[in-house]
């Protein structure tokens, strides 16, 4: 795992022997950090790119160039592409969920409107989101910036399930899918559905398994709903040792 800090450049950015750092990044570079010309750092496109060892080779007040050395592909990230649909709990706790389980490695968020929501997101909340997951991927060394999709309602929701490889929903249930799943060949593209405080209705969960879906227990103490995402997450990507 590489020592230096972590920084983001968008891919226009690069060239085939460097990257600039400009606005935010380049402020926290020089003003925050006290970087110099000759310091190492990490610098990523968001879309899995990384100029691992980079060299600041100049800086003035708008811009730091920095001279790529090495390029690595998927730096810090699962083999698992996971999706986490949460239903968005009260105040904060969304940003919570989104910062954490980027560092754990969930590659896409999908804020859920189920029946028993008690928050239905509004207009400024995805970006918010976006720039938490930037900083999530900064601070765990991940090169690929988690996509922070639009709110949607959870039966719309459930006709994307097709799309992918494995879905679960997780809900109170004594069957392990799993230890069912040992063994198996790994999905490229896992999803993964949290509902409210109250949990789904018989009729959300009977429509999400017609859909594909299969049912993950996390055990037998109830969780909060930002909780139970973190878990959820962490469980399917350990049983694919993607941890």
């Amino acid at each position: 795992m590489p020592r230096h800090e972590f920084f983001y450049a968008p891919p226009e950015k690069f060239t085939a022997d460097f990257v600039e750092l400009t606005g935010d990044e380049h402020h926290h570079l020089t003003r925050v950090l006290h970087h110099k010309i000759g310091d190492r750092i990490t610098v990523v496109d968001g879309e899995g790119n990384a100029a691992v060892d980079g060299e600041i080779v100049f800086s003035d007040r708008a811009i730091a160039r920095i001279k790529i050395h090495t390029i690595t592909k998927k730096l810090g990230e699962p083999a698992v592409h996971l999706t986490l649909a949460q239903a968005v709990p009260k105040g904060a706790r969304f940003d919570w969920v989104v910062e954490k389980a980027t560092e754990i490695g969930v590659s896409a968020f999908i804020p859920l409107i189920s029946e028993r929501s008690e928050v239905q997101p509004g207009s400024g909340k995805t970006e918010r989101w976006r720039r938490l997951t930037l900083a999530a991927m900064k601070q765990s060394c991940r090169s690929v910036w988690p996509e922070v999709n639009e709110p949607i309602l959870f039966f719309e929701l459930c006709q994307t399930i097709k799309n992918f490889d494995l879905a679960i929903l997780a809900h109170p249930t004594e069957n392990d899918i799993l230890k069912d799943l040992a063994g198996q060949a790994m999905p490229r593209k896992a999803f993964l559905m949290v509902g409210p405080e109250g949990g789904f209705t018989e009729e959300e969960i009977e429509f999400a398994q017609k859909s594909g879906c299969k049912l993950l227990s996390l055990g037998p103490r109830r969780l909060r709903s930002e909780t139970a995402g973190l878990v959820a997450a962490t469980k399917v990507l350990a049983a694919f040792g993607q941890l």
